[in-house]
């Protein structure tokens, strides 16, 4: 029996190959998408679920609380003595591993002859603890982590042990972290093949800090965003028992901040989508799953569209097939087996797409929106019930409606619109598709119009033409040295201007936040403020407006200070000349204000202008910032680095224009917006066959009707009228269905930027003049084709 089903089924589809191939790219393009987002949110979805101690794993974070009644300030981050200090104090933790971020760093390998070879690391790497270990799963090729305890010895992975030796056999070989810290390989581990976030390929010993650094800070006081500390718990000390103490720890290590600070436990199942703490926004990629599951819709609707206006064409085929003895359940299957057909066909054909697609979302794809893809029984699972969701939902409604026509009426030709579904029904499933494709439509425009925003709004600030050079990271920069680069720099005809700077151009992601005490105040303010280093020739370089006072004099020591209005403002201080010539106190240092410079952004327009003080600190400098005047960019460029090799031979040249890094910086909105348009155009193109599918019903059923117009006069517009009533209605139906859904999708992720759009009615006038132009191609030309029929062969048609 199931032979003869599969046999029928095959030769009805040969018989029919433009309905075949129809529903065969429609149901390809909707599994291909929902594969490719299964990967994605699967991958996000399982992030270090992988090891062992998943479940009882925790990062202890830094929690400021604000004390003007404000939001409060969070970061992964926590004082470098803190793991000492828990361990210290609580003896029974399981597992404690303080970790130091490395990031935009590069290694290098000593030579017997000639110069180290370097390597630029794309990845991040993180000073770690022996413990580290102990609490996430490696599999070793050779040595292992206990060696980690000592100074100077670093782990690294088997790619980086190939790519930097040409083999795995590399244990006591030396490489240079960042040209000048010596460590010795003590182990090798296997690549990683897992979702995680800790995906580190090189790993230094957290030993190694001090001599690294030069000096390290074991103020409590002092919180940077790379120190992090990973626990894991059982029962002899359970996050539980953290809660309750937390307090008492905070009291005991830093007593004025006691109402303050907190150090919440986090768990590892929380840290992927924790966004306060840096993490991905969870609803972003549940989005991108329903936008999967409504191109699943869309296409299950297509086919849904497309067989029943098929059934008329079958009506006297089920006659014949009941006459001769068939039963509703046989031919009910037998729909149901020409449905699995192309529904598994369509799978063949998605997973040679899938492969495609998965090597350019490799490529292309980054942050929220990378994966990676295995097989295993999950995948297996997922693509199982997609098939029989598919199979269900495209052919069981069809089926029910085929097996059920009565036989003499079929055999007579006298099947009715509502035997073959009802033309109510079907319109609610295109009302569906219009929708779906609308609210994709509205969600791209939305996207584009922010983008379009960023990339247009004044930031206050130059960004073009300018040259972003990274200084060697090392605990105080040499003076002699810079001066020495910025005499070679100058030299170079097409170096219009340079300037030092601690943290580079604005919005480079370096923020560096402190206390103050303003002017003879006893008590430090309630609010922290951006502390950044720059020296005299910064503001010239960058275009930043004073609006008071004077730059900064040129001087390699903190000696005074330029804050920005919206540290004015944060005083409640009217005029920003009335804040000339006031000190403040910061870090040590009582300074006076001289200037006072126009707004810019620091930060990415997701968050609000913070209060901001700049000042010369030379041996704080990271960056050289150099405003280039050629268009030749290659030539100045490879002249700049042969002179800052020749000044500090010993680092890597790593460079980036100030433009480039502000696009990257949104580099998660242009890739979403990317995501968006594919999406919505595969949904747009599914959703005309589907309409193609609906206008070949209309005229099938109304073939004598459109004989007799002719005959009586009626042109070609006229005919094409009667059908474009029929969708007009529908799609503004749909619009009034998507709109303020939309709507209410759209303005909440909008309210993740403190600079953004208005969802004005524009966009909602682009989505449905985009949808009603779609329809009118597809319509219309389906509608053409059947108002010129020749009138006396449609009267004849029986």
């Amino acid at each position: 029996m199931l032979t003869n089903y599969i046999k029928i089924a095959f030769r009805n589809l040969l018989r029919n190959k433009s309905y075949a191939f129809i529903n065969i790219a429609g149901l390809s393009l909707g599994l291909t998408c929902a594969m490719l987002i299964f990967a994605l949110v699967r991958y996000h979805f399982n992030i270090d679920k992988h090891h062992s101690k998943y479940q009882n794993t925790y990062r202890i974070v830094s929690e400021f609380l604000s004390r003007e009644g404000g939001e409060n300030f969070h970061t992964p981050g926590v004082p470098y003595p803190f793991g000492k200090a828990v361990l210290t104090d609580y003896p029974n933790i399981e597992n404690l591993s303080m970790t130091e971020l490395a990031e935009d760093f590069f290694e290098a390998i000593p030579a017997a002859n000639g110069e180290d070879k370097k390597f630029k690391e794309t990845s991040d790497g993180a000073f770690v603890e022996p413990s580290f270990f102990k609490i996430f799963d490696y599999e070793w090729i050779q040595g292992g982590f206990e060696e980690l305890k000592n100074p100077n010895t670093v782990v690294i992975s088997e790619k980086n042990a190939i790519k930097y030796f040409g083999t795995t056999d590399v244990i006591g070989n030396v490489i240079k972290h960042e040209g000048r810290l010596n460590l010795k390989i003590v182990g090798v581990f296997k690549d990683y093949k897992d979702n995680t976030d800790f995906a580190y390929e090189v790993m230094p010993s957290y030993a190694s800090l001090k001599e690294f650094y030069g000096t390290i800070n074991d103020n409590f006081g002092n919180t940077n965003s790379s120190t992090r500390c990973i626990v894991s718990l059982n029962e002899k000390f359970t996050k539980a028992n953290w809660d309750k103490q937390m307090l008492a720890f905070v009291k005991k290590y830093r007593p004025d901040e006691v109402q303050y600070v907190r150090y919440p436990m986090q768990p590892l199942r929380e840290i992927h989508f924790s966004e306060d703490y840096g993490g991905i926004n969870k609803n972003l990629i549940l989005s991108l799953f329903a936008i999967g599951v409504f191109l699943i819709i869309t296409a299950s609707i297509n086919f849904v569209n497309l067989a029943t206006a098929q059934a008329l064409k079958r009506s006297k085929e089920v006659g014949v097939r009941k006459v001769l003895g068939s039963s509703k359940a046989q031919l009910f299957w037998q729909f149901m087996a020409e449905t699995a057909m192309i529904t598994l066909t369509s799978l063949l054909i998605s997973i040679v797409l899938f492969q495609l697609g998965e090597k350019v979302a490799r490529e292309y794809l980054n942050g929220a929106f990378r994966f990676t893809f295995y097989f295993d029984a999950s995948v297996i699972l997922y693509v199982i019930l997609i098939i029989l969701a598919v199979i269900i939902l495209s052919g069981a409604y069809p089926a029910l409606v085929l097996a059920g026509f009565q036989p003499v009426m079929a055999l007579k030709g006298k099947i009715s619109t509502q035997q073959v579904g009802g033309f109510s029904v079907r319109r609610s499933l295109v009302v569906v598709q219009f929708a779906i494709s609308q609210m994709l439509i509205i969600g791209m425009a939305v996207v584009t119009s922010q983008l379009s925003y960023f990339q247009s709004k004044d930031l206050g600030f130059k960004k073009e033409s300018i040259l972003a050079v990274q200084l060697p990271f090392v605990p105080q920069q040499d003076i002699i040295k810079m001066n020495t680069f910025k005499n070679l720099a100058s030299a170079v005809p097409d170096v219009e201007k340079i300037s030092f700077s601690m943290s580079g151009p604005p919005q480079s992601g370096w923020v560096s936040s402190t206390s103050l005490r303003f002017d003879n105040r006893t008590e430090n303010e309630k609010w922290s403020t951006q502390a950044k280093g720059i020296d005299a020739n910064y503001l010239d370089l960058y275009g930043i407006k004073l609006v008071a006072g004077r730059n900064l004099y040129p001087s390699d020591s903190i000696r005074e200070v330029i804050v920005n209005e919206a540290f004015v403002k944060k005083l409640s201080i009217k005029e920003p000349s009335q804040i000339i010539g006031k000190k403040i106190d910061s870090r040590g240092k009582t300074v006076e204000i001289v200037g006072v410079v126009k707004d810019f952004h620091q930060q990415s327009l997701a968050r609000t202008i913070d209060p901001l003080y700049m000042t010369t600190d030379a041996t704080n400098y990271y960056f050289a910032s150099l405003k280039l005047r050629s268009a030749n960019y290659k030539k100045v460029i490879k002249t700049l680095e042969k002179s800052f090799n020749q000044v500090y031979p010993e680092s890597y040249f790593n460079h980036q224009f100030v433009d480039e890094t502000i696009q990257r910086a949104y580099q998660q909105e242009e890739t979403m917006g990317k995501l968006i348009n594919f999406f919505a155009l595969v949904a747009i193109l599914i959703g005309c066959l589907g309409l193609y599918g609906l206008v070949s019903f209309m005229a099938a059923q109304k073939t004598k009707e459109i004989g007799i117009r002719k005959v009586l006069g009626a042109s070609i517009g006229n005919i094409l009228m009667m059908f474009g009533k029929e969708f007009a209605q529908l799609i503004i139906i749909a619009f009034f269905i998507a709109a303020p859904a939309a709507w209410w999708i759209m303005n909440g992720w909008l309210q993740n930027y403190e600079y953004r759009i208005s969802i004005g009615a524009g966009i909602f006038l682009l989505s449905i003049a985009t949808t009603i132009l779609i329809a009118s191609i597809t319509v219309g030309y389906r509608s053409v084709r059947a108002s010129l029929a020749n009138p006396v062969k449609s009267l004849r048609t029986e």
